[in-house]
């Protein structure tokens, strides 16, 4: 199993949203809602980059001192829809194609 999350990781383009969230706040992001139970940001973890939408994606809310992560499966990406937060690339996996990475 963990050789196949590897894969998967190797291959997948991570973006933090530019958004800082409070406890308590409830986000909707393209498909998904994320939860904040803490402060903290949205990451979207894009797991198969270069296919079509939808395919498997993941929104993590990640607390502000990096102590705690809930995630929420999804299958949007955040980038289709016009005045959605903004979201930066912080990683790119290493077999993850450089032409994948969204705007």
């Amino acid at each position: 199993m963990r050789d196949r999350l590897g894969e998967r990781l190797a291959r997948a383009i991570v973006y933090l949203s530019d958004e800082l969230r409070s406890a308590g706040d409830r986000v909707t992001v393209a498909d998904a809602i994320v939860e904040f139970p803490w402060p903290g940001a949205v990451v979207f973890v894009d797991l198969e980059p270069g296919a079509n939408w939808g395919h498997a994606c993941s929104y993590l809310a990640v607390r502000s001192d990096a102590n705690d992560v809930i995630e929420v499966a999804a299958h949007m990406p955040p980038f289709l829809k016009a005045g959605s937060a903004r979201f930066r690339c912080i990683w790119r996996g290493p077999q993850a194609p450089d032409w994948a990475v969204g705007k």
